[in-house]
């Protein structure tokens, strides 16, 4: 009983932990690629895709990955890859350190929400971003990876 305690008092003090259903963002440290973001509710922080690359989950933003990416990609590139699932409200932004991409298609199972941001931070390349079906989930990824920075 005593370990089971103890237990639970070390995870309530992890970083980037909230309770369920929490909507303030929360400083989430990615170690293994050197930088953190803002992340509304919980999450949980895992090996991504690719071995510079980490995936995060959480009921906030459902999954996202963050990675270091070879080669900066400009935004005419970005926008012809898309063209390819027919996109709808295509929007983009120009970040001072690089850009965000998002849009809309229809897919076998409804709508899915695609956001693709890259950055240069401290001299590398990253990419940040997600696709999944819901809205809220998207806003706040789009969010999260503008927050992106150098662990401090």
């Amino acid at each position: 009983m005593i370990r089971i305690s103890i237990l639970v008092i070390a995870l309530a003090g992890v970083s980037g932990c909230s309770k369920k259903g929490d909507s303030k963002p929360a400083v989430v440290k990615i170690d293994k690629l050197g930088v953190s973001l803002d992340v509304p509710g919980g999450v949980e922080v895992g090996d991504g895709i690719g071995e510079q690359s980490a995936m995060l989950q959480g009921s906030g933003i459902g999954a996202m990955q963050v990675e270091i990416a070879k080669a900066a990609t400009p935004l005419s590139e970005a926008k012809s890859d898309a063209d390819m699932y027919s996109p709808k409200n295509l929007k983009t932004e120009a970040l001072p350190d690089g850009w965000t991409l998002t849009f809309e298609n229809k897919g076998g199972m409804g709508t899915n929400y695609w956001v693709d941001v890259r950055r240069t931070i401290d001299g590398k390349n990253f990419k940040c971003g997600t696709t999944g079906g819901d809205a809220s989930q998207a806003t706040a990824v789009l969010a999260a990876c503008k927050t992106l920075r150098k662990a401090g």
